[in-house]
Formats: C-alpha cells, structure tokens, sequence
C-alpha cells in the first residue's frame, strides 16, 4: 500500500498533458487536469508527513527509487523537446520568437513535478540521519539493486509496450 501513491505519481505525471482532450466544454477540469502533477507534489508531501513518519527507510528508499527511475523517460523525453524548441527558436523566423514561451512552460512543469517528488527522497534522508546511518549507505542498502533492477525492467516494458502500440497503429 506505501508504493500506491508514488506509482500513481508517476502515472499522473505521464499523463497529465493528455487528460484537457478528454474535457472538451468543461474548462474547470481542464485546468485541474493540467495542474494535477502539482497536486499530487502536495500529496506526496501529506503522505509523507502523516503516514511516511511510521515508515521504514527501506521502505522511503524504494518510494523514492519509483518515482526517480520511473521518471527518467519523461524527461529524458521533455528535454529533447525543450532542446529541440530551444534550437528552433534560434532560426530567424519571426513566429520561432514564441517557441522561447514553450521552453518556459516546459521547464515550470518538470522543475514542479521534480520538486513534487522530493518528500520520498527527503523523508529517507532524515530518517536515515537520525538512525546515524547516512554515511554507511552505499554499504547498508543492499535491497537497492533488487529495486532498481525491478523498476527499471518495468519501465522498459512499459516503454516496449507503447513502441508496440504506435508501431502497430502504422501497420
């Protein structure tokens, strides 16, 4: 039950710029679906609060591990396209000007969903001081590359899935 929120995190940080074309007349939920990264940051932050006091660090760890490697593709992905507009800005064209604006947007919204993330990896480094154990990590945490091993296999068949499904809508 403790990995329900950061996976959905994720979830909804993946899908967030989808969900307005789902409202076509509705321009409250518009706005709520696009400011939705922003409050489940508020979520994660509760969570941690409340709940994430009674957690193991181990525990904090792998929340953490979840939502850092499971976000590694969106922005791997949204710095292509922030670079990739950047550049194309530089062109002499007099509408390339506005294409600065999109490059704005796009960092707010991955500098806001990195902020968001960061109670997990926070609330695992205080506990992990008051346990005395922050500087041992490397040598105590040796379920990490269990975890890392899970989420990444993960993340790459969540990745060949969707390559299957575009493929498969061009043949």
């Amino acid at each position: 039950m403790a990995y329900l929120i950061p996976t959905l995190y994720v979830i909804v940080s993946y899908t967030f710029f989808l969900l307005p074309g789902l409202f076509n007349h509705v321009m409250e939920l518009k706005i709520l679906s696009i400011l939705l990264p922003f409050i489940m940051g508020v979520v994660n932050l509760i969570t941690v609060l409340t709940v994430g006091r009674k957690w193991t660090r181990k525990t904090l760890l792998n929340c953490t591990l979840i939502i850092k490697y499971g976000l590694i593709p969106f922005y791997l992905i949204g710095g292509s396209i922030t670079i990739g507009v950047t550049v194309a800005a530089l062109f002499p064209l007099p509408l390339m000007a506005l294409l600065g604006l999109v490059t704005i947007v796009f960092l707010i919204f991955g500098y806001g969903i990195l902020l968001g993330a960061s109670p997990y990896a926070l609330a695992y480094i205080i506990k992990s001081c008051k346990e005395g154990k922050h500087s041992k990590i490397a040598a105590k945490e040796k379920h990490l590359v269990k975890t890392t091993i899970c989420v990444f296999g993960g993340m790459c068949l969540i990745i060949l899935l969707i390559l299957l499904d575009v493929f498969a809508s061009f043949v």
